[in-house]
């Protein structure tokens, strides 16, 4: 009799106003189609900025340079990155609001989440367009096909800020200290945007189907 075995459990931190993560998602796009059932995925909100104040000009000096680091990266949709969104006159105080939309559109299914944050990457890390914003929000869950008043009630909620809030201190805990990151199997750590093959290799070995990671060294989760 053919013995089953429970799907490798990986989490992802991500923010949607990360160019990294944007790119992330195109590489692990990749594995999700690979790997079918064998892989349980989470994506989970770890927003980089936290506090709703606009970015000092050094910050958005630094969030610009990140930009034009990730547009230099071989992916082919990598040179849609634009700055615009920190130089555009309207950046983003905080990722909060766009991550509780992404929680209130999970309720609608996983396939509402994936669809809404695609076009908030596209929106945000392509065009410039301030994601954070309620409007915005609005017309692009709108565009997307959400059910608009269960959406809004649960974006508008309280607890859905509180939860964002709750599990970036939870992650912090974990060891979580930026965005991309993968958690997989609850036992290894991959920080940072990594090769689409190291990506393979070391849930591969968490799987048992290779032996150890060739490339790069994951950190151990301990907490």
């Amino acid at each position: 009799m053919k013995t089953l075995h429970k799907p490798l459990q990986i989490t992802v931190y991500q923010d949607v106003l990360c160019s990294w993560c944007y790119l992330a998602d195109l590489r692990l796009e990749v594995l999700r189609q690979e790997l079918g059932e064998a892989v349980r995925w989470s994506v989970r909100p770890y927003p980089l900025r936290v506090h709703d104040v606009l970015p000092t000009m050094r910050e958005q000096r630094a969030l610009v340079e990140e930009v034009e680091r990730a547009q230099r990266e071989p992916d082919a949709a990598a040179h849609l990155l634009s700055t615009d969104l920190w130089l555009g006159g309207d950046p983003p105080r905080t990722s909060v609001p766009a991550l509780a939309a992404l929680e209130a559109a999970r309720l609608q299914g996983p396939q509402a989440r994936a669809f809404l944050a695609r076009a908030m990457q596209r929106a945000a890390l392509e065009q410039g367009v301030n994601v954070s914003r309620s409007d915005v929000v609005f017309e692009l869950a709108s565009r997307v096909g959400l059910a608009m008043d269960e959406f809004s009630a649960a974006f508008r909620s309280e607890e859905t800020r509180r939860l964002i809030l709750d599990e970036h201190q939870d992650a912090t805990h974990r060891g979580v200290r930026g965005v991309p990151t993968l958690v997989i199997g609850g036992r290894w750590m991959l920080c940072g945007l990594r090769e689409l093959t190291e990506y393979r290799e070391h849930i591969l070995a968490c799987l048992g189907k290779v032996s150890v990671p060739r490339s790069g060294s994951p950190e151990r989760v301990v907490h």
